[in-house]
């Protein structure tokens, strides 16, 4: 009786057991192809959508981990989408920005074959001016793109150094005199000898350069432009004011993105990326720039931290 009874509960564990792993196996299974279709969905760039919520089960890790998975992706693929675009927009801006001085390279060429075939001196001369201008600005546009695109990608970095400001300042005052000279432009400064504050000198004079050329480029002949440096409690500011042409209101923040003229520069020369580049500069520095609508004129100011 006792072994039919041993017997007995030996066959209906062995029974359960077996029903239990079946149960189990059943329950793998479903879980399993569960995960094959989540898997399915993710490479077909099907959305997922959480449905076991809340669950400690391993389902609900393995499709809380492939949703996250899905996340990763889509912002992984949206940034390559911005920055294809950004790339198409920049390259079309290169090649429009491009166009002009190599067009005139070309023809100015020609005329230079022309007029030395004819012994023209004078238009000769006119001509090779023209066209060392032309190459000037070809120039231009080919270091203000390589140097913006470095600075971006972080290849080229700022080192900020103890030094005098405004030696800094003056230095750029002396690049850009010959153009200022050129249309009859002075300078009016109000700075101190010295003014010592963390900064890179070289990046600082290239903002520089670019801001005083903006300032002369859509000044009037004859005209002046005002230049101060001081320190306050939080900043050291540079200030630079011409009576120029101007913006128009509401474009204070437009003037410093890439690629971007005022509407009042449509006769000037320009591809709009200077104040971007310096704007670069500056945020790298730690520091801001902004600009104020003047009557006439622009104030461009620079903050660098104490």
């Amino acid at each position: 009786m006792t072994v039919l009874i041993l017997a007995a509960l030996l066959a209906g564990a062995a029974f359960g057991g077996g029903a239990v792993y079946f149960i189990q196996d059943h329950f793998r299974k479903n879980e399993m192809d569960k995960i094959n279709k989540l898997t399915e969905s993710l490479i077909n760039n099907k959305e997922l959508r959480c449905s076991a919520a809340g669950k400690e089960t391993l389902y609900s890790k393995i499709e809380n981990q492939l949703i996250r998975i899905q996340e990763v992706l889509d912002g992984r693929r949206k940034g390559a989408e911005k920055n294809k675009e950004e790339i198409q927009k920049l390259i079309s801006e290169i090649a429009h920005q491009m166009r002009t001085p190599l067009s005139n390279i070309k023809n100015y060429t020609g005329f230079l074959k022309e007029s030395s075939e004819k012994n023209e001196a004078s238009l000769y001369m006119e001509y090779l001016t023209d066209l060392q201008k032309s190459e000037e600005q070809l120039c231009f546009l080919v270091e203000s793109f390589i140097k913006t695109a470095r600075l971006e990608q972080g290849i080229i970095q700022v080192h900020n150094q103890r030094y005098n400001l405004i030696e800094t300042v003056l230095n750029a005052l002396g690049e850009i005199q010959k153009k200022a000279e050129e249309k009859n432009i002075c300078f009016q400064l109000d700075m101190p000898k010295q003014i010592f504050c963390e900064h890179d000198k070289n990046w600082m004079c290239e903002a520089l350069y670019n801001l005083l050329d903006n300032s002369v480029k859509y000044s009037k002949f004859g005209s002046s432009i005002d230049i101060a440096v001081r320190q306050t409690e939080m900043f050291y500011k540079i200030q630079i004011r011409d009576y120029g042409i101007g913006i128009k209101e509401g474009e204070e923040n437009k003037i410093f993105q890439r690629f971007y003229r005022s509407e009042l520069a449509g006769e000037y020369e320009g591809c709009g990326i200077g104040l971007y580049l310096s704007r670069k500069i500056i945020l790298l520095q730690k520091g801001f720039m902004k600009a104020k609508q003047m009557d006439p004129g622009l104030l461009i100011e620079v903050n660098l931290p104490v």
